[in-house]
């Protein structure tokens, strides 16, 4: 197994390969209705296509993905693009109604804004504290560069000595 992630200095590189290996496992596992995820991108922007089974009527959904941020323990972007089978543009409020449905808790969408969420509270630190310079991608890679941030010590529950 290559290494799903690598860095170097403040730029993370993420291998969209093992990024694809590690969604298309746990999805099989979790979502009945998604076969196959592709990642994919050029530049600033990150293209994603999902191959899903509706009421068993095979469809493919695509996005694009721009302004890709990391902030508070929370990843966010903002989707383009955003087509369903045949290419046929999908209205925000569908995306909208789909993560209600089987975001888990984990993701929220604005579609006037068309800005969607994604919470890492659970999978990353308390106190943790980064953000996102910039974000290109590099053939079958993700780069991210990271600015400035800290991890604060969390005090919260620790009981006081006695004086």
């Amino acid at each position: 197994m290559r290494p799903l992630v690598r860095w170097d200095g403040f730029t993370l590189r993420i291998d969209l390969d093992m990024v694809e290996v590690v969604a298309n496992r746990e999805l099989a596992r979790r979502v009945d209705a998604i076969r196959r995820l592709e990642v994919s991108g050029e530049g600033d922007v990150l293209d994603l296509r999902v191959e899903a089974a509706w009421k068993g009527f095979p469809a493919q959904v695509s996005a694009k993905l721009r302004e890709l941020r990391l902030h508070r323990r929370f990843f966010g972007c903002r989707i383009e693009g955003l087509r369903g089978p045949m290419g046929v543009p999908l209205p925000g409020a569908l995306l909208s109604a789909m993560i209600r449905r089987f975001g888990q808790g984990l993701l929220s969408f604005d579609p006037d804004d068309r800005i969607l969420l994604v919470d890492l509270r659970r999978f990353l630190p308390e106190g943790l504290e980064v953000r996102v310079k910039d974000v290109r991608c590099q053939g079958r890679w993700l780069c991210v560069d990271l600015a400035g941030g800290s991890v604060a010590a969390v005090l919260a529950g620790v009981p006081s000595e006695p004086a």
